[in-house]
């Protein structure tokens, strides 16, 4: 439809795992400003920790194999600004992978989703992959 809807977005031709930290941008009140958000792990142990991003694709006896990534199982959303405040401490779990084979994540009890959107506005090759 030309228009591409999100809460936030990180430019991010990383497609392994949401960045744990960084500027994003969020729609505050109509608005989209920078806003610091921040993606904690939450471990079976219920601790917080962050993670290290990283993919890489290996190649053996002339095949090339899909990317290794380390995709946490849940990520715990901070620095929403005051508009979206309630979003502060939503658990997103690990929901499956997208048709293009990266993970993506859904929040516990409400319908909010975080994953990699390589052509978000459906415009093509020439618009810039994020998160969102």
């Amino acid at each position: 439809d030309g228009a591409c809807n999100y809460i936030a977005r990180m430019n991010s031709e990383d497609t392994s795992q949401p960045p744990t930290s960084g500027e994003w941008t969020m729609n505050c009140a109509g608005n989209y400003q920078p806003q610091f958000l921040i993606l904690l792990e939450v471990t079976t142990t219920g601790t917080l920790s962050t993670t290290m991003q990283g993919a890489g694709t290996t190649s053996t006896t002339g095949t090339t194999r899909a990317p290794v990534f380390y995709a946490p199982k849940s990520l715990m959303l901070s620095g929403a600004c005051a508009y979206k405040r309630a979003m502060n401490g939503l658990t997103y779990d690990l929901a499956g992978t997208s048709a293009d084979g990266w993970p993506f994540y859904k929040a516990k009890g409400v319908d909010e989703y975080i994953y990699h959107d390589a052509d978000c506005d459906g415009a093509g090759i020439n618009t810039v992959a994020m998160w969102v």
